[in-house]
């Protein structure tokens, strides 16, 4: 079978991310998230934002975390904007299930950075559980650098998020993780995401490492 030269870039590329993802999963602790982001435009300045997950743990055997949140997002200028919204999740706990009532408000960025599309996401939490788990407050900071350029015959487009949890409550930072990986737009206001994330996670004082695989799927409704 011939391949044109991007054709034979991807499929090595691939390889070699196969081999080092192989090798670095020998006995390590391995899981997945999956994500649905669904943006529908309301006008110029305004839209409404919905999200869903679905996490697994001991690869993809467990699932054992999840939520879908609902969001109004307003464009203040051309690079920073606002979103007010709530999230409802859920997280396994022996043989049930714990759920969690988070409301949430967030400030974003967005410009340009190396050839690519840069966008900067501060993010408040206020975390109230069922049950007598002390409620928390909770910062998040994440970052997502997308290419602009798309390489291969597949137009694909490379991406790096980098994301860090703040446990404002407890006065500590517990939780980061890095991702790499392409997204393709397949039709209009839509576009799938693969990747790779490491995620730490402090537990006891402990960090530990989990190597996650990531897909998600976006629509982008507008009139």
């Amino acid at each position: 079978m011939d391949l044109s030269p991007s054709q034979r870039s991807l499929f090595l590329g691939l390889l070699f991310i196969a081999t080092l993802f192989s090798s670095a999963l020998q006995a390590a602790e391995t899981g997945s998230s999956h994500n649905l982001f669904v943006l529908d435009k309301l006008d110029d300045d305004s839209a409404l934002v919905y999200r869903a997950n679905m996490v697994t743990r001991d690869g993809t055997s467990d699932l054992f975390f999840g939520y879908v949140d609902g969001n109004y997002r307003r464009k203040l200028t051309d690079h920073w904007s606002v979103e007010a919204g709530y999230r409802h999740a859920f997280l396994k706990l022996g043989s049930g299930w714990r759920e969690e009532y988070r409301p949430m408000l967030s400030l974003y960025w967005r410009g340009t950075l190396f050839d690519g599309n840069f966008s900067n996401r501060h993010r408040l939490e206020f975390r109230y559980f069922e049950g007598d788990a002390k409620d928390r407050l909770r910062y998040r900071n994440e970052s997502v650098w997308k290419s602009r350029k798309t390489f291969t015959d597949y137009h694909l487009t490379p991406f790096i998020e980098e994301e860090f949890f703040y446990d404002i409550t407890g006065k500590e930072l517990n939780v980061n993780w890095v991702t790499l990986g392409v997204a393709k737009k397949w039709a209009k206001g839509k576009k799938w995401k693969l990747g790779y994330r490491l995620q730490s996670q402090k537990f006891n004082g402990k960090w530990e490492n989990r190597h996650l695989l990531v897909t998600g799927i976006s629509f982008f409704l507008f009139d």
